[in-house]
């Protein structure tokens, strides 16, 4: 479903309470259903997904085998298009290259960035934390696949006292990745978890969830942390992988286009936080340094 027919849905109450029937039928009545509705949509996916082989095609972890949820190979071709979160390409790069002896990532969904890390940095360990069960057996597939299941701990829920002990126990130097939907102004709070104040932090905001969660972050970490601001893009044809069924492309721009949307509720922004002090020492003379948005 392109967003744009979502948001158009919702915003009547007799389509929305429709869908939400719809939402309540078996898979195996509203599979035919959505191919008979979309079938331009559900045979560009199709195509997608066989010609990638199940494999990220751009971008850094391009090459990465991935087992997604039913509703991201339907919707959320980006993460086999590589274009998902095309705005964190150089910060990915850049936390590869740093080398980080532990990444916890709250908020592993389909492993994305917990098997593309572990896959991409051979010595990190990874912890991941994702508190829906139906996504597990999908990262430990994928980390099968690609070779990384010894470095990847899969764990549930993660609260400020998981959090804390993982940093306790984290192989300096020490990263967490979030996303999870709003929580993260619950759990990135250094004034229960003082750790926080000298690891890096790359987290999803989501102002549309909770207000002003992105201006609330800057002014817990913005003296202990140098503040990166990245502002979502609309996807445009060049963002499809350039040789990636390059017919399709020329032929079906539009669809090309419709397969990376990320379905975002308003601005969707990230924080990179990297720690001025990152040994755990004091620091003296520290500064303001709050990055302005880029994309």
């Amino acid at each position: 479903m392109r967003h744009a027919t979502w948001l158009r849905l919702e915003a009547s109450p007799f389509w929305h309470d429709l869908y939400r029937y719809y939402r309540r039928l078996p898979d195996s009545v509203r599979a035919p259903i959505r191919a008979l509705m979309m079938p331009h949509w559900h045979l560009a996916a199709h195509v997608v997904r066989i010609a990638a082989r199940h494999r990220v095609v751009a971008g850094p972890f391009r090459g990465m085998k991935i087992q997604l949820s039913p509703l991201s190979s339907r919707h959320l071709l980006g993460y086999i298009l590589g274009s998902q979160e095309l705005e964190l390409r150089e910060v990915i790069s850049r936390i590869i290259d740093r080398g980080y002896g532990t990444i916890i990532n709250v908020g592993a969904a389909d492993g994305y960035y917990a098997v593309g890390l572990a896959l991409r940095s051979p010595s990190t360990r990874i912890e991941a934390f994702e508190t829906l069960g139906e996504f597990h057996p999908l990262i430990e597939s994928s980390a099968r696949l690609n070779g990384v299941s010894a470095r990847i701990a899969l764990r549930g829920m993660c609260d400020a006292n998981a959090l804390r002990q993982r940093l306790e126990s984290a192989t300096p130097p020490a990263l967490v990745i979030m996303d999870i939907e709003g929580g993260e102004i619950d759990l990135l709070d250094p004034r229960s978890i003082p750790q926080l104040r000298h690891i890096d932090i790359l987290v999803e905001t989501h102002d549309a969830f909770v207000a002003q969660a992105t201006d609330t972050l800057v002014d817990r970490f913005w003296q202990t942390h140098n503040v990166e601001c990245y502002t979502a893009q609309t996807r445009i044809l060049p963002d499809f992988p350039a040789n990636f069924l390059p017919a399709f492309r020329r032929w079906f721009p539009r669809l090309a286009v419709d397969l990376m949307d990320e379905r975002r509720p308003g601005v969707q922004r990230w924080l990179f936080l990297t720690a001025k002090c990152p040994n755990g020492g004091e620091c003296a003379n520290d500064t303001a340094s709050v990055a302005p948005v880029t994309s």
